[in-house]
């Protein structure tokens, strides 16, 4: 008789422990957020950012028209993109960087790998000190495309764990924006010219 009331007593806890190791948690990340901040970065190193703003003068009149009446909270709530000073620091590098960059994608040295990162493609033509130019410059802008994903990372509170979503995100958005001929790595290994 004793044993039955032991049981009685050991099933509803060992049910009530097997329901609270169950439990899932759920990693939230913010991917839209995530990619209309690589939309406006990549645009913006790439020099292809769009006006907000109406060029012509009645447009411009407009514009400040809609902008008085418009809440100061709603515009707040358009803006989703991440930014900090470190943010705005590597993305003031990346652009600086990326003319020097464009004539080595334009040969097909260097291409948009599939992370998120630039690497060599093709450096047969070229001699000793222009490999070397090349090699310092893939590794200052990889480097700054690493920081700017942890820092992206660190602005979201997300663990390091979802960095290579970022960089997922990013790898996107930088072979959309690459010119016509510049290679991008459609899979591991697989250069192809957009």
């Amino acid at each position: 008789m004793t044993v039955t009331v032991k049981w009685k007593k050991i099933i509803p806890l060992m049910i009530l422990l097997g329901l609270f190791s169950c439990v899932t948690v759920n990693i939230y990340f913010p991917a839209e957020e995530v990619r209309k901040t690589a939309e406006e970065i990549v645009g913006e190193v790439r020099g292809q950012t769009e006006q907000t703003a109406p060029q012509s003068f009645l447009g411009n009149q407009l514009f400040a028209l809609v902008r008085f009446f418009v809440p100061r909270d709603a515009h707040a709530q358009a803006e989703t993109t991440v930014s900090n000073a470190a943010i705005r620091a590597v993305k003031e590098r990346l652009k600086q960087r990326a003319g020097q960059l464009a004539p080595f994608f334009d040969q097909g040295i260097i291409g948009e790998s599939n992370n998120g990162y630039v690497r060599i493609v093709a450096s047969g033509s070229l001699d000793m000190k222009q490999k070397a130019a090349v090699n310092r410059l893939v590794e200052a802008e990889n480097r700054d495309r690493k920081q700017l994903y942890q820092e992206i990372a660190r602005a979201l509170n997300l663990d390091a764990g979802q960095l290579n979503r970022i960089e997922s995100i990013f790898a996107g958005e930088w072979q959309q924006t690459a010119r016509p001929g510049w290679k991008v790595e459609k899979a591991p290994g697989q250069w192809v010219s957009k």
